[in-house]
Parts: structure tokens; C-alpha cells; sequence
């Protein structure tokens, strides 16, 4: 306003005297007043005056944009103006700019890019249309003289309005990623951006867009009163009781807002518009007559003050910091206690609540439930009721009844979450509500947000979603400030919210987004969301205005003293009843002395840079008590065990977390101080604190019970546990594959104990944080060892990202939350492909579930599997409550391990990024090994170690030590002067004793290799001259035994001679007759093959006949004889078988013949060979007969047939016989001939094997001669042969027995001093590489002095490259591009000898080259 005037006192310096006639907009203001009024909104001239402004820009620009804080009225200028020209256009008013309006409305910021514009898909390259550009082509593809409104309802930057310059200037042309160019119709389309600010809006987009400028003062807050007056005050309200209602607001609530205003600090900033609309909401909501009120009442007038009163204390004054809580209300007593009544004295006016039914103001003490312990009531479970719980939550259903959001404003730990689930939870049924939970952080997207949300929707109708059919949904969303702002500091996820939350009640009353992926609106009903949030500040981000001013915003002050002496002592009091009476009487000093503890370690212990994890809140204390509550009246015998429970606690709980020795010996004397002050215990500090006798309390000391069966008890002796340990640590590596080698030294006990303490405790989380090597992953999967939980860790590989972690974690939740079995979840910040993988992690930490991890079908799946367990536990069997309670078996099963490394800005970046890390985890910082560990560790693993002699083990593990200790000594100091941060690990210490290990059994054998050489060569020198000596004897003796032998060879040889021609004449008679008695034998065989042809002939049918008489029986023969008158054939058979046996052949004398018991035999053993040549003549009239056949006879009788073949075979071998008697008279003759011939062959042949035998002996014997006399001979040649090489040999080597004698001892006294050399160098790999060439020197000179005073061999002139590189392949690094330089040159060892990868600082890029040369070959 004051630019205003200013503006038109300077038009009037420049036209001095005109007077700038009233511009006639008279039916269009006509229209603007009847819309307005039509809408139930009130006429308000300088708001129509903003109305026909934008009228004006739009009649002179394509894009325009309305500014102005949230609250003036932004939104309804543009609807009105659009249905102001509505209504002219149906009142068919005459001027043609004036068209029927639509509005299209979009937040750009609620979407990407990509979705606002469209874009490509890099996999498959299909272009995706996008929200905006589809708006717009549709609107331009409308012929129709409507007029169309664009609206970007959101932050304007420098992203995503650039691609709106060419459409904003004369071309109005949209320019797609895709090619596509959009012509806009410059007459029915307008452009509007509805922003709160042009902070980071480019000149070029300003310059080319109309402004309207809406302030909030134009408009004021009467305006909104007096509508809410005429539209939301119960049915029974009376003009005068408005009029005297709103007479009461401008008395009071403009004063009030000001004063805040001025002498009041808000945690987050409000606007006036948001107080005045809170304070609607509030007394709106008090005047329903389901509260009670009765408006008839006569003693309602005094009533209403009250309330009224009352809605303006938790509206006004609601978002105020505790000390402006105390001025607001002086204030109000001072103030407004005339105007509207006095409250009572004491306290703030915030300690009251108005009773409708004594129309009186009453404490809320009055109303506090009284808290009763239940020791089967989990501890997350327990709320304590207070002043504080009961007029939250208060406040909250009385905003819930009238659909009204509320924002929870608070830090960390003040109840912010635990209030609004309590109370969502208690109106479930009640107020038939769906409670929906989302926590947001620094990586939620706009997308996931929308998801979430989409996901717990039903759909009502067409385009319309919301709540179950007669509930209402209620959306908490927790941490609703954490998404990271954009670079322009837009927030999508809150851009989305806001889109959903916001709705100009006359023209658009539901909220919404547009469907991803269809472009369609979505009206959300029935839906009413919550919020909560910490200041801004430590990762937490400014919201904008235009999105908390939906909200009733409430701060959540800390709770003072008294609040929490009395939550902690109704929890402790009700915990410890049946413990001793000096520990039930001690319940208020342990919860004074823990409250102590807690404000001094937030008021002292404060986070810096290096320190960012030092905030502290009412969580921390939490936790102090559930270890406490965690115990068994059993094991705490007396109140000095409990004092011990109590100290140990706080020690894990504060004292863990700290991140040195300074800090935490100061928590250990305020421990002390505290002791001795609430306790009246005064025990030695550094007896009760000792490092070597921590207090421990752990439930692992009697192995093998289930976890349900394990006590929490107090340690006696903490030097059992490392035995103990490593009973478990036996099992363990039985039990897997994975084996573990631990060293259970005083600290890796302590941070076991620790870890154990944590996943006992229901949602009890850790985050470990210590440099790489520490330990905490491997103490971590003792730990869960221990408690026979088990331990998952993801595996990364190629192309791992957040789909395949979400499968991860589904598994994970499964075993946890479907099968309840007790899991520790290991994540180390190694694993961190993605800052979204911490996304899902801190949803974990903050409510055991993680948004849109299952589908629709597995999560139906995960409740019909609970469904039976649920019912048991008591719990709802509807599908929420059965999800809800997967969820709680989650958070109580599945244990998050965090372990991550404090180097550089990550860790503290990310705590602040994912509040959950620290608010929901039991911290455990790892320090530096002490010395005995340290000493533990190396004599642990040189122990075993065969090339190291024992005397030198111990002074080896010490010089471990101190070369580690004396590297960070050098660090800092080397950070101080040159500021280079370098830090010395555990990791680097193991590395140091792995490497000596392996490098002093390789140098050691490459040494003794190389002694044993010479050794082995002097040793075969003096061997070779006593050869020598020995070889001469031998061929002295040899010569005459040579002569000797070749004579006797000679002899022998004439008589072998000899023999052999005596051999070859009888070798020569007997080849002779061998051949003649073959050539007769050839003849037999041919006369003996023709004789048996004619008997091959006959033989078969012989064959034959004599099978068919086998063949024959008793009853045959018996069969024929019986025969009176035989048959003809049968006769005749008979005929001719007597005729053969001699018979006569009468029928009678057959008879008689077959009679014959001998019969068949008779015929068997017939005498075939002499059948007289009479019987055969006889014989042959019958074989004549054409029907004495075999076949013939045998259709008469079978044993005719049989005797007939028997005579037909008779006949014919008769015949053949005849034929081949003379044949066998030969081959008789031929045969005798032929034995004769052989005989004599034989005999031959036998004087020829003796004669041959003779000569074979004599040949042998001449063999075995010669052969002894080549042997000599041989003998005698090799003997010359070595005694002329051996010459050669000690003669040419002669001089270098001097030369290999001296390498040998060299070599000796190397391999003595090789213990030390190969430490040292061991000790330069593993650390020295990261400092510059002076600092090497003096760190290892400082070595060398130490090592002999520690007795361990060790050389004076030692050198790096001298131990571990040899000369000819530090040439060829030369050759390749390294520098030859020492420090290079040792820097070439480090990158080759070096256990882990090389990261090499090298400005002069001479490490590259030499790497790329090196590496050419292999192709890099």
C-alpha cells in the first residue's frame, strides 16, 4: 500500500494537474459483487479492485502472474474473475472478450520435469507425454471462444519455467524435449502463475509476464469471519449472537495477533489468516451440540466468552516457544480478561479447559487419568497420562471433528508422534477413523508421496477417492519438513501435500492430484491429514506459508521437571514393587538423578561439527528407564546392585555415544557426583568406573537357554567374559562357513555386552560408528550369535539398486513380522549404492515399515498369515489392524545395525538428513584400540606364526603398538602443520601384522633358498676334489681286469663259431625230411577228406534212423505186434528187418522177433560195418518198392516208420561203406607210412634242439663277456671323462669358493636381521604411505632406534625398496614413467606390496603414466 502511493505521487510529478479518469468497469464489477455473493463471500472493495486488475493484465498479456503472501485471496481472485465472466457471457453481454472461463490448475512443482513436459525413456527411447503439455494441447485444441485459464499453482524458478519463455512471449509457442512445437491461440488462452514470491524467478520470465500484486492486508481478516459467521456456526445462532460473536473477534483477535506478533517468538513463522482461521476451527468445534452446548441456554452468552476465550488461547497462542507461552499469557489475563471473562490465577492460561457443564474454567490435572503399571504392557506401549498428553490430544479430536488439520511443532522427542498415534488410536473406534502413518525424510520424493497415499485410497465414484465407506481417513504425516529442498529451495513432496490440502472451499471444496499416469484429477474426500515436525534447522527445511497455513499449528514444548518426575516415577514406582524397600524408596532420586543426568548432558554436551550426533532428547531418557524395566525383581538383591543397573544404563545410553576418553571420564564424575548426591553412595570413582572392571549387566551368561528364558543380570567378574566369548566364538565358527578370528580383549567384550543389550530390547537399534577395521561388523554378528538371532546383510553385485534392496528387506520383514523370529538386519554405509536405500532404512527406525514395499496381493497374503496370530494376541482381525500388527511385530523383531565410518562430511550429513539414525538408535562410537588390546591382538595372531622364533613374539606385539601409536602421533602433527588428515585404523594395525606374517615367511625362504645355493656350491666343490682322487684309484685298478677279459671274450668267441656250423648241417637235414613229411601229410589229409565225404553221405540218415528208434516205446513195438494181420506196409517193414537180422520173414517169426525183450537193442548195436553181401540183395527187392518210404510207412504205424528208416539207413550205409573200404585201406597205409616219417623227423629234430640249445648257452656266455667287457670299457672312459671335466671345474672355480663363502655369510647375517627388516618394511606399507618424503625418514629412523631397543635385529642402513623391490624390476618401473627418486621409488613398492587398493595423490600425473605404461600390455 505504501508503494501504492508512492507510485501515483510520482505520476503526478510527471502530470502535473491530470487527473487519471476511473476506468468503467461497471457490469463486470456487477458480476464480480453477484459471484461473490452467490459464493456466501463478502464484497470487499479493494479485493474486487484486485479482481478487475487481473482483468485488465489479462486484456494486455498472455502471461500473468498473481503474487502476494498466503492469506489474500490469491485463489479466489482468479475463480471469481473466471465466473464473473461466466455470468456475463450467460447474461449475453456484448463485449466479445468477455467468453464463458475455464480454469485448468497444476502445482509444476508437485511433479518432475519430465512429468510436467514429457520425456524420453533412455531404455526404450518412447517419448511419455507429460501433465502440463497435455493440459495445454487439449485447452488449445478447444475451437470453441471459451476462454481458458492455465493455472501453475506453485513455486516459480529458474527449473522449470524457462521452458515456458517461448510461450510467454509473442511466438506463444511450447517447445516439447520430444520436437513437438505447440502454437497457443494468443485470444482464448491465458497463462496465470500463482506464486507467494519472485525470490528466485529469472528476469527474463518477469519481464515477460503481467503482475498483479494481492496483499493480505487488501483483503483483511474481518472478511474471512464474517463468512465463516454466516456459514459454519450451528443452526440456532441468531444474528445478534453473531453480531455480538464478531464483535467479541475484532475486540480481541486482531490485539491478540499483534501482540504475538511483536513480543512473541513462533517456532515456525504463522500468518494472521492461519491464527484467525485456527480459531474458527476451535470454537466451531466447541459449539457443536455433541459437546454439549446448548445454545438456549440463558447462561450461553457467558458460555461463549468462555469458549471464545479459550479457541483464541490454542490458536493465537498455540504456536509459541515456552518463555512467549508465559508473556501471551499475562497478556490474556491483563488484557482480554475484561472483554471476556477471568480465568483462575495460578499457573498459564494454557493449564485450563473449559467444563461446558459447570460453565466454569477447570485445571486439566482435573481430568488426567490415573496411571496403573502392567508389567505384561510392552514398554512402548505404556503412555503415562499428563497434563500434556490430555489437552493435546484435546485439541486434536476437536480439530478432527471438524475435518481440521493439525500441525505438531516440536523438537525431537517431546511426544510429538506418541500424542497423535494415542489419540488416532483411541478415536479409531469411537469416531470411525482409518489412521494412516507416513514419515517423511530428506530423500522422500513427490512420486513415493503420492504412492503412499494412493495406495490407502478407495474409489467412491468416478474421479473421486477417499476413505472406506463411512469412516474417515486420517493422514499423520511425521517430519512433514524433512524433504530436502530443491536448489530453489521447492519441497515436491510438501508441493503434493499442499495440492491435497488446498481447496478454495466455494470453488473447488476437495483437494486432490492428477493421476500419474492418465492426467486425471483425483478429488480426495473424507480425508484429513496431520502433521508434525521439528523446528527448522539440523537437517529439518523451511516449509513454505502457502502449505502450513491449512493448519492448526501447535508447539509441543519440552516437558518441565515436574511432568517427566511424574511419568518416570508412575512407570519406575509401579516396576519396582516387588523389589527390596531400600530400592522402592529410592524410585524418586534414581528419576531425579536421571533427569539430571539428561539436562546436563543437553545443556553441556552440545553438537559441533565433529560432535553431530551430541543431541539429545526425551527418547534418551526413555531409554535409560526401559533398561531398567528390563530387569527382574531376582536379580537386583539390593539397592547397590540397582544403583550399579542404574549407572550402567546411562552408560550406554549417553556415555556410549561419546567420542573420547575427555568426554566420557567428564560423564563418569558426573555419574559419581550424582551418586553421591541422590544416592548418599559414595564409592571410589576409579574403582567403580575401571576400565579393566567395567559394570557390566548382560543376559548371555549362561549359554544354550531360549532368549525368552534369558535373564538381564548383573556380571561379577568381567574377566570371565573373554572365555566365555570365546566358548561362543567355538560354536559360532562350527555353526558357518564363515569363520571368524577374534581377539576378545576388555573392548571388544564391552561393545559385545553392548550390542546384546540392544537386541534384547524390543525396536532396540544400534548405530555403530568407528573407523574402517574397528570391528563392528564382525562384533556384530557375535553379538547376534550370542543371542541366537540372526544376522542378514545385503550382497552387492552389479547393477544392485533399490529394487533389489526392497526385495532384501521384503525377506527381512517376512521372517520378522509373518514368521517372528528374532533378526538383526547389518547395514553398513559401504552398502550405500543410493541415498534412498537410508530413505527405507530410516522408515524402518521410525515406524517398522517402509511405504509401498508389498503389493496388494502380498500384503493380502502377509494378513491372511496373520490373521490366526493376531486374534490370539488379542488384536483387531480387520485388515489394517492385522497389517498394523505385522508392523509391530517388526519393530520388535527386526533389530537395525548401522555401522558406519565418521570420516569426512557423509556421517554428519546424513544424521542430519535421516533423523531417525539418531533418535532411534542406541549410539556406540568406537575409539581407538587401548594398548592392550592392541598388544592382545598382535601376539594373538603372531602366536602361531613358526618362522618367528618365540623370543622375538612379544617384542614383535610391542613394536606393533608402538609403531601404530607413533603413526598417530605423527598424523596430528602432521595435520597441524600441513593440514593433510590421515587417519590409522584398526584395519591398517591388521593389515601391518597379516602382511609381516606373510612377507617374513616368503623372504625368509627366498633367503635361505639363496644361502643354500652357495652353501650347496661349496659343499659340491669339495665333493668334486675327493671324487676326483677316488675316480683315479678306480681307473688304475680297472686296466689290467680290462686286458684280462677281452682275452677270455676272444677264446670264447672261435668256439661259439664253432658250434653254430655244426648246428646248420643238422639244421639243414632236418629241414630237408621236414618238407617230406609235410608232402605226406598232405596226401593223408586228402585221402582221409574223401573218404569222409562218401561217410557224410550216409551218417545222417543214420543219424536219423537210430533217433527215430529211440524214439520208439513198449507200447509202439506192443502196438505192431498185436496186429493179427498186419497192414501191407507194416508186413513188409517187418519183412525186410528180419531180413537184415537173419529171421525168417513170415508174420509169425516177425511176432517172435518183436517178443524179443532185446529187440530194440538188436537194432541199436547191428553190426553195419560187415552186413553180408547176400542179405543186402535180399534187402534190396524191398528197398525197390516205391511205397517203402519212411513217410509212406508212417501213416500206417508210427514204430514201422521208425524200423523202416532203419532199413533204408541200413542199405544206404552199407552201400556207402562198400565205396570208401578200399579208401580206408589207403588212408590206413598212407597213415603208417606217415608215423613212420615223423618218427624219424623227431628224432632229427631233437639232435637239432641240442646242438642249438649248445650254442644259444655258448652265445650267452659270449654276451654276458662282451658285455662285461663293454662295461669295463665304459667304466674306464667315464672315469677319464669326469677326471677331464672335474679339472676343468676346480680350476675354473677355484677363485669363487673365496667369493661364495663371503655371499654366503652375507646372507646369513641378513636372514638374522630379516625379523626386523621385514617389520619395518611391513610397517611402511601399511602406513607411511600418506606422508611426504621428511616425515617418512624421521618415522622410520624413530623405528629403527626402537626396534634395538627392544632387542629386535634389524639393519642400519635399512631401506624400503632394499627389503621388498629388487633392482631389476625397480628398472623397469623406471623405465615406464617412475620417477627414480627414493620417495617414488618406495611409492612403487607400497602400490605393488600392498594389501588393499592404492589410492594414489599425484598432482603431476606421474603415477598415471607409469600406471598406463606398466598396464599397456594387459590393455589398459
Amino acid at each position: 500500500s505504501d508503494d501504492v502511493i508512492l507510485f501515483n505521487a510520482i505520476v503526478q510529478d510527471l502530470f502535473p494537474g491530470v487527473e487519471i479518469p476511473a476506468h468503467d468497469v461497471g457490469d463486470l464489477k456487477v458480476a464480480i459483487e453477484d459471484t461473490l455473493a452467490e459464493g456466501g463471500l463478502q464484497i470487499v472493495d479493494a479485493f474486487t479492485t484486485k479482481i478487475v486488475q487481473l482483468f485488465e493484465t489479462f486484456s494486455i498479456r498472455f502471461g500473468v502472474m498473481t503474487v502476494g503472501p498466503t492469506g489474500g485471496g490469491k485463489s479466489t481472485v482468479v475463480h471469481t474473475l473466471a465466473n464473473a465472466l461466466t455470468l456475463l457471457r450467460e447474461r449475453n453481454f456484448a463485449n466479445p472478450d468477455v467468453q464463458k472461463t475455464h480454469i485448468f490448475t497444476l502445482n509444476p512443482k508437485s511433479i518432475s520435469m519430465g512429468e510436467l513436459y514429457g520425456n524420453f525413456n533412455l531404455l526404450t527411447n518412447e517419448w511419455t507425454d507429460g501433465l502440463g503439455s497435455t493440459i495445454i494441447r487439449n485447452a488449445n485444441n478447444d475451437t470453441t471462444n471459451d476462454r481458458k485459464y492455465i493455472i501453475f499453482d506453485g513455486p516459480v524458478d529458474a527449473i522449470w519455467i524457462e521452458n515456458m519463455n517461448t510461450v510467454l512471449d509473442d511466438n506463444r509457442t511450447l517447445c516439447l524435449p520430444n520436437g513437438e512445437r505447440i502454437k497457443l491461440n494468443g485470444t482464448t488462452m491465458r497463462m496465470l502463475f500463482e506464486v507467494e514470491d519472485l525470490r528466485v524467478a529469472s528476469p527474463a520470465t518477469v519481464s515477460r509476464c503481467g503482475m498483479v500484486w494481492v496483499p493480505p492486508d487488501a483483503l483483511g481478516l474481518a472478511p474471512y469471519v464474517q463468512t465463516w459467521l454466516n456459514r459454519a456456526l450451528p443452526e440456532g445462532f441468531t444474528d445478534e449472537s453473531k453480531d455480538a460473536l464478531f464483535s467479541l473477534f475484532e475486540q480481541t483477535v486482531p490485539a491478540a495477533i499483534q501482540f504475538v506478533r511483536r513480543n512473541c517468538r513462533e517456532p515456525i513463522p504463522t500468518v494472521d489468516i492461519n491464527l484467525v482461521t485456527g480459531f474458527c476451527r476451535m470454537l466451531q468445534s466447541l459449539l457443536r451440540k455433541e459437546r454439549g452446548v446448548d445454545i438456549q441456554d440463558e447462561n450461553f452468552n457467558d458460555l461463549l466468552k468462555k469458549l471464545f476465550l479459550w479457541s483464541l488461547i490454542w490458536s493465537v497462542g498455540a504456536n509459541l516457544h515456552q518463555t512467549s507461552r508465559e508473556k501471551f499469557s499475562d497478556y490474556v489475563r491483563d488484557e482480554l480478561g475484561s472483554v471476556l471473562g477471568r480465568l483462575p490465577n495460578s499457573g498459564l492460561v494454557y493449564d485450563y479447559y473449559v467444563s461446558v457443564e459447570e460453565n466454569a474454567f477447570k485445571s486439566w490435572n482435573e481430568i488426567v487419568p490415573e496411571f496403573k503399571f502392567n508389567s505384561s504392557v510392552s514398554f512402548f506401549e505404556m503412555l503415562v497420562p499428563t497434563m500434556d498428553t490430555v489437552r493435546y490430544s484435546y485439541c486434536q479430536e476437536l480439530l478432527l471433528d471438524v475435518d481440521a488439520g493439525m500441525l505438531l511443532v516440536g523438537d525431537s522427542g517431546t511426544g510429538k508422534s506418541v500424542i497423535v498415534s494415542d489419540c488416532l488410536n483411541r478415536l479409531e473406534g469411537p469416531k470411525n477413523l482409518v489412521p494412516f502413518i507416513m514419515a517423511f525424510s530428506a530423500q522422500t520424493s513427490s512420486n513415493a508421496t503420492q504412492e503412499m497415499v494412493d495406495l490407502r485410497l478407495e474409489k467412491k465414484r468416478k474421479g473421486v477417492f477417499g476413505a472406506p465407506s463411512g469412516k474417515k481417513m486420517v493422514c499423520f504425516v511425521d517430519d512433514v519438513n524433512m524433504p530436502q529442498r530443491e536448489v530453489y529451495g521447492a519441497q515436491p513432496p510438501v508441493e503434493l501435500l499442499r495440492q491435497v490440502v488446498d481447496h478454495v472451499v466455494h470453488y473447488r471444496p476437495n483437494g486432490g492430484f492428477y493421476d500419474r499416469k492418465k492426467f486425471f484429477w483425483k478429488n480426495i474426500i473424507d480425508t484429513t491429514f496431520v502433521a508434525a515436525c521439528g523446528p527448522p534447522g539440523g537437517g529439518r527445511n523451511p516449509v513454505t506459508a502457502r502449505f502450513f497455513r491449512h493448519f492448526n499449528m501447535l508447539n509441543i514444548c519440552p516437558s518441565s521437571d515436574d511432568v517427566l518426575k511424574v511419568i518416570f516415577s508412575s512407570m519406575l514406582g509401579g516396576f519396582v514393587e516387588d523389589f527390596p524397600a531400600d530400592i522402592k524408596g529410592n524410585v524418586q532420586s534414581c528419576v531425579k538423578a536421571s533427569l539430571e543426568v539428561y539436562r546436563r548432558m543437553e545443556s553441556e554436551m552440545l553438537p559441533t561439527p565433529s560432535k553431530s550426533h551430541y543431541t539429545f532428547n526425551l527418547r534418551d531418557l526413555s531409554k535409560v528407564f526401559q533398561g531398567i524395566l528390563s530387569v527382574k525383581a531376582a536379580v537386583i538383591p539390593d539397592l547397590s546392585t540397582f544403583v550399579k543397573l542404574w549407572c550402567h544404563e546411562n552408560m550406554r545410553v549417553f556415555m556410549d555415544r561419546l567420542i573420547n576418553s575427555e568426554d566420557k571420564e567428564w560423564f563418569t564424575h558426573l555419574l559419581h557426583e550424582l551418586l553421591k548426591r541422590h544416592f548418599s553412595i559414595d564409592w571410589d570413582h576409579d574403582a567403580t568406573f575401571s576400565d579393566s572392571k567395567p559394570i557390566i549387566f548382560g543376559d548371555f551368561m549362561k549359554p544354550g537357554l531360549d532368549p525368552e528364558d534369558r535373564v538381564y543380570e548383573y556380571v561379577d567378574d568381567p574377566g570371565k567374559l573373554p572365555r566365555l566369548f570365546e566358548t561362543y566364538l567355538d560354536d559360532y565358527n562350527v555353526s558357518t562357513p564363515k569363520t571368524m578370528n577374534l581377539v576378545f580383549f576388555m573392548d571388544a567384550v564391552q561393545h559385545i555386552s553392548r550390542l546384546t543389550r540392544i537386541m534384547r530390547q524390543p525396536r532396540g537399534n544400534a548405530l555403530l560408528v568407528g573407523l574402517g577395521g574397528s570391528g563392528k561388523q564382525s562384533l556384530t554378528r557375535m553379538a547376534s550369535f550370542i543371542s541366537d538371532f540372526k544376522c542378514s546383510q545385503i550382497e552387492l553385485k552389479r547393477g544392485y539398486g533399490l529394487n533389489e534392496f526392497r526385495e532384501d528387506i521384503k525377506e527381512l520383514f517376512l521372517l520378522a513380522g509373518v514368521e517372528r523370529k528374532p533378526t538383526v538386519f547389518l547395514f553398513t554405509d559401504s552398502q550405500i549404492v543410493s541415498e534412498s536405500f537410508l530413505e527405507d532404512v530410516n522408515s524402518i527406525l521410525n515406524s517398522g515399515d517402509v511405504p509401498n514395499l508389498f503389493a496388494q496381493d502380498e500384503k493380502d497374503r502377509i494378513v491372511n498369515d496373520l490373521r490366526d496370530l493376531a486374534d490370539k494376541a488379542g488384536r483387531p482381525t480387520s485388515r489394517d489392524g492385522v497389517y498394523q500388527f505385522f508392523v509391530d511385530g517388526v519393530r520388535d523383531n527386526l533389530h537395525v545395525v548401522l555401522a558406519m565410518s565418521p570420516v569426512g562430511d557423509a556421517f554428519r550429513t546424513r544424521c542430519r538428513m535421516f533423523p531417525s539414525l539418531i533418535n532411534c538408535c542406541t549410539i556406540d562410537w568406537y575409539l581407538e584400540w587401548p594398548k592392550e588390546a592392541l598388544v592382545a591382538v598382535a601376539s594373538r595372531f603372531l602366536d602361531p606364526v613358526e618362522v618367528l622364533d618365540d623370543d622375538f613374539k612379544k617384542p614383535i606385539a610391542e613394536m606393533c603398538v608402538t609403531i601404530h601409536q607413533s603413526v598417530g602421533a605423527l598424523s596430528d602433527r602432521f595435520f597441524n602443520e600441513l593440514r593433510r588428515k590421515f587417519y590409522t585404523t584398526p584395519k591398517s594395525y591388521l593389515d601391518l601384522i597379516g602382511l609381516y606374517i606373510d612377507v617374513l615367511a616368503e623372504k625368509k625362504g627366498d633367503l635361505a633358498a639363496s644361502k643354500d645355493r652357495f652353501v650347496n656350491g661349496l659343499q659340491k666343490m669339495a665333493e668334486t676334489n675327493s671324487v676326483i682322487d677316488t675316480l683315479q684309484a678306480e681307473l688304475t685298478e680297472l686296466q689290467p681286469v680290462l686286458k684280462e677279459k677281452s682275452e677270455a671274450t676272444q677264446v670264447l668267441l672261435a668256439q661259439v663259431t664253432k658250434d653254430e656250423e655244426a648246428a646248420n648241417k643238422v639244421r639243414e637235414v632236418v629241414s630237408n625230411e621236414t618238407a617230406l613229411v609235410e608232402k605226406q601229410t598232405e596226401e593223408v589229409l586228402a585221402i582221409q577228406a574223401d573218404a569222409q565225404k562218401d561217410l557224410d553221405e550216409a551218417l545222417p540218415a543214420l543219424d536219423a534212423a537210430v533217433s527215430a528208434l529211440n524214439s520208439l516205446t513198449k507200447g509202439d513195438i506192443t502196438e505192431v505186434k498185436s496186429f493179427a494181420k498186419p497192414p501191407p506196409l507194416v508186413q513188409t517193414t517187418m519183412e525186410a528187418v528180419c531180413t537184415l537180422l537173419g529171421e525168417k520173414t513170415d508174420w509169425d517169426a516177425a511176432k517172435k522177433v518183436l517178443g524179443d525183450s532185446n529187440f530194440m537193442q538188436r537194432l541199436l548195436t547191428f553190426d553195419k560195418d560187415n552186413i553180408p553181401q547176400k542179405l543186402l540183395k535180399s534187402l534190396k527187392k524191398y528197398i525197390d518198392m516205391p511205397d517203402f518210404t519212411a513217410d509212406s510207412v508212417g501213416k500206417v504205424s508210427k514204430a514201422a516208420k521208425g524200423m523202416c528208416m532203419w532199413c533204408v539207413a541200413m542199405d544206404v550205409y552199407a552201400r556207402v561203406a562198400k565205396e570208401v573200404e578200399p579208401k580206408r585201406a589207403r588212408l590206413k597205409e598212407a597213415n603208417d607210412t606217415l608215423a613212420e616219417a615223423q618218427a624219424k623227423l623227431k628224432e632229427k629234430q631233437d639232435q637239432l634242439s641240442e646242438v642249438e640249445e649248445k650254442v644259444a648257452a655258448l652265445q650267452a656266455q659270449l654276451k654276458k663277456a662282451q658285455d662285461d667287457q663293454q662295461s669295463l670299457k665304459d667304466q674306464s672312459e667315464l672315469c677319464e671323462g669326469r677326471l677331464q671335466r672335474a679339472g676343468v671345474l676346480t680350476g675354473a672355480l677355484g677363485d669363487e669358493a673365496v667369493i661364495w663363502q663371503e655371499t654366503s655369510n652375507l646372507l646369513d647375517g641378513q636372514l638374522q636381521r630379516l625379523i626386523g627388516d621385514a617389520f619395518l618394511a611391513c610397517s611402511c606399507v601399511s602406513y607411511f604411505g600418506a606422508f611426504t618424503g621428511a616425515y617418512r625418514e624421521e618415522i622410520v629412523s624413530s623405528w629403527i632406534e626402537s626396534c634395538k631397543e627392544l632387542n629386535i635385529p634389524v639393519s642400519d642402513d635399512f631401506t624400503l625398496q632394499g627389503v621388498l623391490a629388487n633392482p631389476v624390476e625397480v628398472r623397469d618401473w623406471n623405465i615406464a614413467g617412475l620417477p627414480t627418486d627414493s620417495v617414488s621409488i618406495d611409492n612403487g613398492v607400497l602400490v605393488m606390496r600392498g594389501k588393499r587398493w592404492p589410492l594414489m595423490i599425484d598432482p603431476q600425473m606421474q603415477a598415471n603414466r607409469w600406471i598406463r605404461n606398466s598396464e599397456e600390455k594387459r590393455g589398459l
